[in-house]
Parts: structure tokens; sequence; C-alpha cells
């Protein structure tokens, strides 16, 4: 689900409309009405982990990766480190509680956001409802562009 920041209308009836990612969801079953496409959902949120020793373990991942996206981002070359700030702004900061939001930590968000990966990879990643599940993908992505970007 997405919520709408700004609308730029062209002279031809098209718009331009700037969004950012609200709410994750899965379609159910897919409708019609009146013209437009509608669905049933479901909405979806992470699993949250309470064992306190998978917790702590689920934290030194989470930091490990953070550290290591953000080493990636910044090998990136000026002129894309620059566009994907234009575009995305900046990376999100680590959060203290990493499992507050529903849906994890921005910062995996913004990161999946703006690396090159394909769209069906991506949605596999942003429907995962474990953050470790999510983190262990990203960490694989992230090693395999830094590989890229040390030849």
């Amino acid at each position: 689900m997405l919520q709408i920041r700004n609308v730029h209308f062209l002279p031809d009836g098209r718009s331009v409309v700037d969004t950012v990612g609200g709410k994750r969801f899965r379609v159910l079953q897919r409708g019609m009405k009146d013209g437009y496409c509608t669905a049933d959902i479901e909405y979806l949120e992470d699993i949250k982990v309470t064992d306190e020793e998978e917790l702590k373990k689920l934290r030194e991942l989470h930091n490990f990766v953070y550290n290591q996206a953000c080493s990636w981002f910044q090998n990136l070359r000026n002129k894309f480190r620059t566009q994907i700030l234009q575009h995305f702004g900046p990376m999100p900061g680590r959060e203290e509680n990493i499992q507050a939001m529903p849906n994890g930590p921005a910062w995996c968000w913004w990161l999946l956001a703006v690396l090159p990966v394909d769209p069906r990879y991506q949605l596999s990643v942003l429907s995962m409802m474990s953050l470790k599940d999510r983190l262990i993908k990203i960490q694989h992505i992230l090693t395999y562009f830094s590989r890229d970007q040390s030849k």
C-alpha cells in the first residue's frame, strides 16, 4: 500500500505521482468493479522474536548487515550515490528496537528500493515475514555486489 506524497499533473492528462510504501499486503483474490481492478488482501507483518537468545542473535545480524549496507552505499560511485540520494533521500538510521515497527527497520526497505536487483527477487524479499530471513537475503545481495565493487 502506498502513501501519496505529491502529484504533478501533466498537460496531456497524465500525472506523476510521488509515493512512499506504507503497508505490505498479499493479494488473496482479484476482481473488477465499475471498470477498476479490486482485490481482497491480507496485510503482512513481521513475526516477532520472543526468545531472548534468538533476539540477541537477530540484533547482531541486524547490526552486521546494517554496517555492510552502509559500506556498500559509501563505496558506490559518486554519480550513483548522488542519484539515489536525490530520488530516495538518505538511508534511514539504525533503530534501537528492531521489532518496534510491524515491518521491521526502515533502512531495510530503503535499501531494497535502491539495490539493483530483479523485481521478482525484490518481491520475494518484500513478502518475507521473518526479519532474520530478510536480513540474510539482504546480506547475500550485499556480499554479491561488494565483490563486484572490489573488481
